[in-house]
C-alpha cells in the first residue's frame, strides 16, 4: 500500500512540475525585479513592461535607465531610438542575462515626456567596487591623475580616496585641457566596470556623456612645474600642512630608464622610482624635474602618473658600491648600485634574461632586458660585477612590530656595456658538464655491471654444460668399462658352462638326468640373454644423437611386436641430459615390458610432455589386465621398484594408477636443469 502511495505522489509531483513549466512567466514591472533575477532565470526571457527615466545613451546600442526601485539597461537592435538623457519612457521587451546583471532586450520604447536626468547618487570608491550600484546614475569627486588620448576618445584617470577609476566618455570629445590634471573635480555618469567571464566585477569605471561635463571644484596650479620641489627623502613623510593626493615636484639625476614604464632618479643620496608612460628617452646623468603623485611602492615612496622635463643640465652619476646585506635590508631601494656575485643559473625568457646570482650567503636575481645591443651574458659559474637598480620586490611586516622590512630584492640591469662585467669566467668543468660526465660514467658503470652479470650467467651456463658433458663422458666410460667386464668375464664363463652342459647332456643315459641337464642349459641360455641385454644397455648411446622419442621406439620394438604402439610428443622437443634421458628410457622399457608380460596389453601409448619449462613428464598407458595397486608385490617382481628408484634418483615424482580389467598408467615427472 505504501508503494502505491509513493508512486501516486511521484506522478503528482511530475504533473505539477510540467504544469509549472507550461505556465506563462510573470511580467516584470520594476528595475529591482530585473536586478534580482538570476542569470539562468533571465535566460528564460521573462516579459518586461515598465516605466523609467533614461540616464545615458551609448552609440553602441545600449541605453541605461533608472526607476524608483533601481537601475538597469536596454540592449537595442541595429537602430537605436532617438532618446536623450532625462526622457521618461515606457518600454516592453524580454529579460536578457547581460555580462553582470539582468537587462532588457527591448522591442518597443515609447517616449512619454522629456525632462532632466535624475539626481545622481554620491558614491565613493568602495561603493563603486562593491557592484551594488552597477548601472546606476552616480556622482563622484576626486583628483584627476592623468589623461590618456585614444583613437575615439580620451580616458580620464580619477583618484577617489582609496582607489582610482577610469572615466570613459560616450561621445567623440576633443582631448581635454592638460591643465585638468591635479584638479579636484566632480563628474556624474553610469557606474560600470570591467567584467570577467565569471560575471565578477574586476574593477569599476565610470561612463559619462562628455568630458565637458566634468566640473572643476579646485583647479590645478596654472604652472605645474612652478611649484616648490620636494626632496625624495621627504615623500609621504608626516607633513602637518601637506596637500594629500596632489602632485609634487622632485628634482633629480637620471640613473636608468625602463622605456614606457619608469625612470629612476637619484635625489641627493636617495633613489626614486618615477612611473611614467612617456616614450621620451632620458640618458643617465640627465638632470630632470619629475611631476607626479606620491604613492607607496613595495617598500619606498614612488611617483605615479608622472611627467618629466629636462633642465638642460647633466650631472655625473656613479653606482653605489654595495654589500649584499644593505641590499637585502632595502637601504638602497630604487638606487643605482654595484655588487659582485657568482652566477648560479641563467634563464632566458622572451623579453629578458634572468640571472640567479649569489653574494655571500644571499641569493637574488638580476634581470637584463633583451635589446639589439645587449651586453654579454655570463655563464653559470662566472664571477661578475653587476651594475643596476636595486628594487625591493617583497616586504614583510613582522609580528608585534610597526617597522616594515624588505624580504627580497632584485637588480634591474640596463643594456649598457658596463651593466655586467665578467671578472672570472667559469671553469670548463661546470656543474652542468660535471653532471653530464657523471651521467655518462654512471651509464657506463651500469652497462659494465649488466655486461658482468651477463658474462657471469654465460660462464655459469658454460660451466654447467661442461660439467654435464664431463659427467656424461665419465658415465659413458664407466658404462663401457662395466660392459667390457660383463662381456669378458661373466658372459664368457656362461658360454663355457653352456658348452659343458651341452656335452654332458649328450652322454647322459638316464632320461631324468638328461632332462635336468637340458633345463639347466635353458636357464644358462636365459642368463646369457640377460647379460647380453645388460651389455647392450650399457653400450647404448642412442640418446647422444637422437631425441628420447626416437630412442624409445627401437628399444621396445621386440617387446611390442604384434601390438599397437603410439608415441606422442607434447610441446617442443628438447635434448635431455644423458643421465635423465637414460633413466627415462629404462623406465619406458620396464613399464612396456610389464604391460606386455604381466598385463597382456594390446595397445600401449607413450606420452612425452615438454610443455613445462622446469620439468619433463613421461606417461605410459596400456589396455592390459591391470591389477590392484594396494596388493603386496609378488616375490621376485622388481620392475616397479626399479622404476621408482630411478625416478627418486633424479629427484622426480612417480605415480602408478591401475585397476583390474582397466589397464595401467605409469606417470613420471622429473625436474630439468636450468639453461
Amino acid at each position: 500500500m505504501r508503494f502505491f502511495s509513493s508512486l501516486l505522489l511521484l506522478f503528482a509531483s511530475a504533473f505539477l512540475a510540467l504544469r509549472a513549466d507550461d505556465a506563462p512567466l510573470p511580467t516584470l514591472t520594476t528595475a529591482r525585479e530585473l536586478r534580482n533575477l538570476p542569470e539562468a532565470e533571465a535566460a528564460r526571457h521573462y516579459p518586461v513592461h515598465l516605466r523609467a527615466v533614461v540616464t545615458l545613451v551609448e552609440p553602441r546600442r545600449t541605453i541605461f535607465f533608472r526607476d524608483d526601485s533601481g537601475a538597469s539597461f536596454i540592449r537595442w537592435g541595429k537602430n537605436v531610438p532617438d532618446l536623450q538623457a532625462g526622457d521618461q519612457i515606457e518600454l516592453e521587451g524580454l529579460t536578457y542575462p547581460g555580462l553582470y546583471l539582468t537587462g532588457i532586450a527591448a522591442n518597443k520604447v515609447t517616449v512619454l515626456a522629456h525632462g532632466e536626468p535624475p539626481e545622481p547618487r554620491h558614491m565613493d570608491y568602495e561603493q563603486l567596487a562593491s557592484g551594488q550600484f552597477h548601472y546606476d546614475w552616480v556622482e563622484v569627486q576626486g583628483i584627476v591623475r592623468s589623461i590618456t588620448p585614444g583613437e575615439q576618445y580620451s580616458v580620464l584617470k580619477l583618484a577617489l580616496g582609496n582607489g582610482s577609476i577610469d572615466v570613459y566618455p560616450v561621445s567623440d570629445d576633443p582631448p581635454p585641457d592638460e591643465h585638468l590634471i591635479d584638479a579636484v573635480v566632480r563628474v556624474a555618469g553610469i557606474a560600470a566596470g570591467y567584467i570577467n567571464d565569471r560575471r565578477q566585477l574586476v574593477a569599476p569605471h565610470l561612463r559619462v556623456r562628455s568630458l565637458a561635463d566634468v566640473k572643476v571644484l579646485e583647479p590645478a596650479p596654472a604652472e605645474a612645474f612652478a611649484i616648490e620641489a620636494t626632496p625624495a627623502s621627504q615623500l609621504l613623510r608626516f607633513a602637518p600642512n601637506g596637500r594629500a593626493g596632489h602632485r609634487v615636484k622632485v628634482h633629480g639625476v637620471v640613473t636608468q630608464q625602463e622605456p614606457g614604464s619608469a625612470v629612476y632618479l637619484r635625489d641627493g643620496t636617495q633613489g626614486l622610482r618615477v612611473r611614467t608612460t612617456t616614450t621620451e628617452t632620458f640618458a643617465p646623468a640627465d638632470v630632470v624635474e619629475a611631476l607626479g603623485f606620491p604613492t607607496m611602492g613595495t617598500l619606498s615612496a614612488e611617483l605615479d602618473d608622472a611627467v618629466l622635463r629636462r633642465t638642460g643640465e647633466t650631472s655625473p652619476v656613479d653606482a653605489n658600491p654595495a654589500v649584499v646585506k644593505d641590499l637585502a635590508a632595502g637601504k638602497l631601494d630604487a638606487d643605482l648600485v654595484e655588487v659582485e656575485a657568482n652566477v648560479r643559473d641563467v634563464l632566458r625568457e622572451p623579453d629578458r634574461i634572468r640571472l640567479t646570482v649569489q653574494a655571500a650567503d644571499t641569493a637574488f636575481q638580476a634581470i637584463i632586458p633583451i635589446t639589439a645591443n645587449a651586453t654579454e651574458i655570463p655563464s653559470a659559474g662566472a664571477r661578475v660585477r653587476l651594475r643596476g637598480i636595486c628594487r625591493v620586490v617583497e616586504a614583510t611586516q613582522p609580528t608585534r612590530s610597526f617597522n616594515t622590512r624588505a624580504r627580497s630584492f632584485e637588480l634591474l640591469l640596463s643594456n649598457s656595456p658596463g651593466a655586467v662585467t665578467i671578472l672570472r669566467r667559469p671553469p670548463w668543468w661546470t656543474t652542468q658538464r660535471l653532471e653530464i660526465a657523471a651521467g655518462i660514467l654512471l651509464g657506463l658503470a651500469v652497462l659494465a655491471l649488466a655486461w658482468a652479470g651477463l658474462l657471469r650467467r654465460q660462464v655459469r651456463r658454460q660451466t654447467t654444460l661442461i660439467r654435464t658433458q664431463v659427467e656424461a663422458v665419465t658415465i659413458a666410460d664407466e658404462r663401457q668399462r662395466i660392459a667390457r667386464e660383463f662381456h669378458d668375464t661373466l658372459e664368457q664363463e656362461l658360454v663355457g658352462v653352456s658348452l659343458r652342459l651341452d656335452a654332458a647332456s649328450t652322454r647322459a643315459g638316464d632320461s631324468k638326468l638328461h632332462e635336468l641337464l637340458t633345463s639347466t642349459q635353458r636357464l644358462v641360455q636365459q642368463l646369457q640373454a640377460g647379460v647380453r641385454s645388460i651389455v647392450w644397455n650399457l653400450r647404448d648411446s642412442s640418446l647422444a644423437t637422437q631425441p628420447l622419442a626416437d630412442a624409445i621406439r627401437p628399444a621396445i620394438a621386440n617387446a611390442t611386436s604384434g601390438r599397437q604402439l603410439e608415441i606422442l610428443t607434447i610441446g617442443q622437443t628438447r635434448r635431455l641430459p644423458e643421465v635423465i634421458g637414460h633413466e627415462l628410457l629404462r623406465v619406458a622399457q620396464e613399464a612396456t615390458a610389464n604391460a606386455v608380460k604381466h598385463g597382456n596389453a594390446q595397445r600401449i601409448v607413450i606420452r612425452l610432455d615438454f610443455s613445462a619449462a622446469a620439468q619433463m613428464r613421461l606417461v605410459i598407458e596400456d589396455d592390459g589386465a591391470g591389477f590392484n595397486t594396494s596388493a603386496p608385490v609378488p616375490a621376485g617382481h622388481f620392475g616397479l621398484i626399479g622404476i621408482r628408484e630411478r625416478v627418486e634418483k633424479l629427484g622426480g615424482h612417480f605415480e602408478l594408477r591401475s585397476q583390474p580389467g582397466k589397464g595401467t598408467t605409469v606417470e613420471v615427472q622429473v625436474p630439468l636443469p636450468k639453461g
